[in-house]
């Protein structure tokens, strides 16, 4: 089944990659995200898998010295996602 609620609760964290620019670089931080939206959109879904793409995302900031402030909010995005989704 299309968990749509699931796909909508991860704009934020679509939003936060998108602040940090457009280097080509950053293609990893999409591939990830979009990995944990393949991940929600059906249920169900592994919360665990989803637990572990977040820390992905957060690792691909750090290694992209994303700035402190931006690594932050993806931080609190990704952890909104995963209370978000947590019951598929």
């Amino acid at each position: 089944m299309y968990n749509q609620a699931g796909v909508d609760a991860l704009d934020a964290v679509r939003a936060v990659v998108a602040s940090f620019g457009a280097p080509i670089a950053f293609r990893k931080l999409y591939g990830i995200l979009n990995a944990m939206e393949m991940h929600v959109e059906e249920t169900p879904y592994s919360v665990e898998a989803l637990q572990h793409l977040g820390k992905a995302l957060e690792a691909t900031a750090r290694l992209y010295r994303v700035g402190q402030r931006g690594r932050l909010c993806l931080e609190n995005e990704v952890a909104t996602i995963l209370r978000t989704v947590e019951k598929p």
